[in-house]
């Protein structure tokens, strides 16, 4: 069998590497000047066109300023600042939330704790827990969660009958 022959040659010579090219001495970076519009730039112009129109429509022209409006007659206020901090400090709150209140007072808790170690406070620290202690008494009466309105809801009328007679006094009746 005879050979085959190739027609493709091998390398004649050795490869030139691109490092060895000549490099190009480069025009400094400069915007290059434009032949006219981007493409697609006539779909983009007709939706910005759409867009504007649809956020026109959307508008209320009935909504106006959100500043609030006086309604009454305006009165002159001879001193505004100090009158509003005054009606911000009276603010009245509901018997549940005023005993809450009372309840997570650190303050209270922390004068209360130096009175049960048999501690010493001073006399206004002392009148302020007093007057803190007896509030929180009168709402407690006011919710009906006392102790004693709790007892007495929990017991029916014959057993509130028999305690009334077994706390009473008798000695009253004798001759």
């Amino acid at each position: 069998m005879s050979r085959k022959k190739n027609r493709k040659g091998g390398l004649i010579g050795v490869r030139k590497d691109p490092d060895f090219k000549a490099k190009r001495v480069t025009a400094p970076d400069r915007k290059k000047i434009g032949k006219g519009k981007a493409s697609g730039s006539r779909q983009q112009e007709a939706e910005l066109v759409q867009q504007q129109a649809a956020n026109a429509q959307k508008k209320d022209p009935r909504h106006g300023s959100k500043e609030p409006v006086e309604l009454g007659v305006a009165k002159p206020a001879a001193k505004p600042a100090a009158k509003p901090a005054k009606a911000k400090a009276k603010v009245e709150l509901t018997p549940e939330k005023e005993l809450a209140m009372l309840e997570a007072d650190t303050r209270l808790e922390s004068l209360i704790d130096v009175l049960d170690e048999g501690g010493e406070i001073s006399k206004q620290e002392q009148q302020w827990v007093d007057k803190q202690l007896a509030r929180h008494a009168e709402l407690l009466a006011e919710l009906g969660l006392s102790e004693e309105a709790e007892e007495a809801e929990a017991l029916d009328d014959d057993e509130q009958l028999w305690r009334s007679l077994n706390s009473s006094s008798l000695d009253q009746y004798k001759d």
